[in-house]
């Protein structure tokens, strides 16, 4: 074996090339090596800082051209120099075990870094060690210092610069440690924090070559550390001169990191953070795991105050949907959309802040308090507010209050309900021969605003809309004030409750009678009052609520990409789907699931019972990086059309399908087609139905029973099922592991008027046993099936009278 490792020309670079051939011919005594020094731009321009001339890439660029060429094999750095992009095609094939990470104060004098006089000058090329010597003592002064180890070894004996900085690992390596005349100072790795990569060899490589070589001198563990270093500069936009270090190390099982960062080039903040892998977890998963948590310690990720629109989950912005999506913590409001919860991570911390029974659930004052106190935990904070933040919103005190923290926010602005919620109604808030402007007032004026009284007399006089905002319980007095003061009794009025739901009422009349018939239609808040010519054209334009199932509420208790089914099946219906996912399926990274999956492809048959296992199975694989073409010669069988439809989107035809979508029904169809010796590998979940697995032992089939997912019960989602289930009017519950989140969530209070929709007869069993009534359960066991039930029960309750959308006339 033939092997060309290039490397830089200095002696330090050299000697750490020989330190990987060593490693190399260690496993690979037969090996013919051969070391090309190359001379970079960072060794030949010495006398400008390095991000002057191209930063890290100084270092390695002329090496990488070199590889991409294929004039070297591979090509030796100290990691600490290599750019945190790599070019396509190369990678970073091994890291060695660490030299000494922390760096060194060398001088002539041997005094410390901290009792150095005033005015001392101090050699280093690097931002990271200027700062941080400075905060050590603010007396020294910092000079360019640039060159080989032995080169400014040299400058400091003739007397140019009073100590200078360097790194521990190069001056071991070089042997440089007991040099006649020289004081090493090692300074603490927890006050003075290394550079990331630092006391790293790291072996660049062209992807997929080598990797014998590279796999037997690699060292896992060094991986994961320097891992954590370079993703936690990454995190914070790091480069060679970026003021941040990163010291990793595995201690007690797990890992620790010591960060410095200074946002402000002058004052370094350290931090200190570990973590353990979880259950499953790499070392390279929680490496990056604990750099992404002190990347967010160490900086303040701006509070999003986000408007979700007026009610209906589909007016959010584009730009709400992606903060939301991103959001490590959720602090939301009484009247957003409970579905827009289920778009954010499943680990984000949701904190509900509206209002309950009339009393506020969290001040103002607390709410705001909240916000800084998340985001100074280095979270991505989202304030999720219905409509607009600063459209009576109080955005703005909470813009303030955050202001004197000194956290810095983004105001996503919201479709405002003062416009939103009479387009919904047919009312346009402006329109032509009849309202050239419109006017919006709050109805409720806080109790500490001086001449809290409206002026009506020039409200009266308005030719506008005019628009209350939580003016209901002040209707009759808004009304008569604005008569009084010369609006004519007959101008057309409105009052519109829950706009843009499938709660939305409306009252229409003129302004004399309008609180009468606001009454005579039971209005509640939240309602809004519209007072203008444009109120008639109601009439004319109302479009919203033309489906068969609207008014009606369905709250959906089921996974995520199941709640996403049941909303293209009953919205185009006119229903509301209240989206509160109460659990989701979570992959087994188990050591026997991992070794299934890549003996997949000797069985003859892979069974799938819901398509959720089948994402996860490619999911899995993927992440497992095996080839699919081992699947080549194995067939499918799955539980229902869904899981079938799922496979076909990964390119694979399901072989059998059951005429009914249940365990059973597999099992007694497919099980009599399987010829003796065939083996069979089930992924399924952790928990589910014990029917298949019986029935393929009792028939003596080889079968194999592997857990691929298992069913996470998402509590955080408690208060809003509580809080949305007595506005349902119907609850749906797709599994056994669906109804039994249902029970528990709710405490065990099976006393809830809406009517309990189950997928099927397995399903309504489990259900009923916990003591939840179910009214009925789907005929085909799918999202369609469910809708179909849903609107079969409104025929009943409608003697029979079929439900049809109606056609919207012109």
């Amino acid at each position: 074996m033939e092997l060309r490792i290039g490397t830089r020309k200095s002696r330090l670079a050299m000697i750490q090339t020989e330190i990987v051939k060593r490693a190399v011919l260690e496993h690979f005594p037969e090996a013919e090596i051969q070391v090309v020094p190359m001379s970079t731009k960072g060794d030949q321009l010495l006398d400008r800082s390095l991000t002057s001339f191209g930063g890290k890439g100084a270092f390695t660029k002329e090496l990488e051209t070199a590889l991409l060429g294929g004039k070297i094999d591979l090509a030796v750095h100290s990691a600490k120099d290599m750019p945190m992009e790599l070019p396509r095609g190369l990678h970073m094939g091994a890291v060695l075990k660490r030299e000494e990470a922390g760096d060194v104060l060398v001088t002539l004098s041997g005094i410390p870094a901290g009792q150095l006089p005033a005015g001392s000058v101090i050699g280093t090329g690097s931002l990271r060690r200027q700062i941080q010597i400075s905060a050590m003592n603010p007396g020294v002064s910092t000079k360019l210092l640039r060159g080989n180890v032995q080169t400014r070894i040299e400058k400091l004996r003739q007397g140019q610069y009073d100590g200078i900085l360097l790194a521990a690992a190069g001056l071991r390596r070089l042997g440089l440690e007991a040099e006649p005349g020289l004081h090493l100072e090692y300074l603490d790795k927890s006050r003075f924090v290394p550079a990331a990569g630092q006391g790293f060899l790291a072996v660049e490589s062209r992807c997929g070559q080598w990797e014998p070589v590279l796999e037997a001198i690699h060292s896992q563990e060094a991986a994961a550390e320097l891992f954590a270093e370079r993703e936690f500069l990454r995190l914070l936009g790091g480069g060679c001169n970026a003021p941040c270090g990163a010291y990793c190390r595995k201690e007690a099982g797990g890992l620790v990191m010591t960060v410095m960062y200074a946002g402000d080039s002058r004052r370094p903040r350290l931090r200190e953070d570990r973590l353990s892998p979880e259950p499953g977890e790499s070392w390279q998963e929680c490496a990056g795991r604990l750099a992404r948590r002190l990347a967010g310690q160490m900086q303040y990720r701006p509070v999003y105050l986000v408007g979700a629109g007026p009610g209906d989950e589909g007016l959010i912005t584009k730009k709400g949907l992606e903060c939301l999506r991103q959001a490590e913590v959720v602090v939301y409001d009484n009247l957003i959309s409970g579905s827009l919860l289920n778009e954010a991570p499943l680990d984000a911390e949701l904190i509900y802040a509206g209002k309950r029974s009339g009393s506020h659930h969290m001040r103002q004052e607390e709410i705001s308090r909240l916000l800084a106190d998340k985001a100074r935990q280095g979270k991505t904070v989202v304030r999720l507010k219905g409509g607009d933040p600063y459209v009576f919103g109080r955005g703005g005190e909470e813009a303030l209050a955050l202001t004197a923290e000194g956290i810095p926010y983004e105001v996503v602005p919201g479709v405002s309900s003062v416009s939103s919620v009479p387009a919904y109604s047919g009312i346009p808030v402006t329109h032509r021969g009849l309202a050239s402007s419109f006017h919006v007032v709050t109805g409720h004026e806080s109790g500490s605003k001086t001449g809290t009284d409206l002026d009506y007399q020039v409200l009266a006089r308005e030719e506008g809309t005019l628009i209350f905002l939580m003016g209901l319980e002040k209707l009759e007095q808004i009304a008569g004030e604005l008569i009084r003061y010369g609006k004519p009794a007959g101008t057309p009025a409105a009052v519109i409750e829950n706009g843009t739901t499938a709660r939305q009422k409306r009252a229409v009349s003129d302004l004399a009678h309008i609180a009468e018939a606001a009454r005579a239609e039971g209005l509640r808040t939240p309602a809004m009052i519209v007072i203008g010519q444009v109120a008639e054209l109601e009439k004319s334009l109302s479009w919203f609520g033309k489906g068969p199932l609207f008014g009606k509420r369905v709250l959906v208790t089921g996974t995520r990409s199941l709640a996403g089914e049941l909303e293209a099946e009953l919205e185009p219906l006119g229903a509301e789907c209240l989206a509160v996912s109460l659990i989701e399926s979570r992959p087994v990274w188990s050591e026997e699931t991992k070794a299934a999956l890549a003996e997949a492809g000797d069985y003859d048959w892979l069974v799938f019972t819901s398509s959720n296992g089948v994402d996860l199975f490619f999911e899995m694989m993927g992440r497992l990086e095996l080839d699919l073409r081992r699947l080549m010669r194995v067939r499918f069988a799955a539980i229902g059309r869904k899981t079938a439809d799922t496979l076909k989107k990964y390119g694979f035809i399901c072989d059998f399908t059951p005429e009914h979508f249940s365990g059973a029904d597999l099992a007694a169809e497919w099980i009599p087609t399987l010829k003796p010796g065939e083996r069979v590998m089930l992924l399924r979940a952790e928990d589910g139905s014990t029917v298949l697995p019986k029935k393929l032992k009792e028939a003596g089939i080889l079968f194999r029973d592997i857990p691929i997912y298992r069913t996470w019960v998402d509590r955080r989602r408690k208060e809003e099922l509580n809080r949305l289930i007595v506005q349902a009017d119907y609850v749906t519950v797709a599994s056994s592991s669906a109804a039994r989140a249902l029970y528990e969530l709710l405490d065990g209070n099976t006393d809830f008027s809406a009517r309990l929709i189950s997928i099927g007869p397995y399903t309504t069993k489990a259900a009923r046993e916990l003591g939840l009534a179910v009214h009925t359960d789907a005929v085909e066991y799918t999202a369609a099936g469910i809708a179909a039930v849903i609107l079969a029960d409104l025929e009943e309750d409608n003697h029979g009278v079929p439900v049809l959308s109606p056609v919207c006339e012109p």
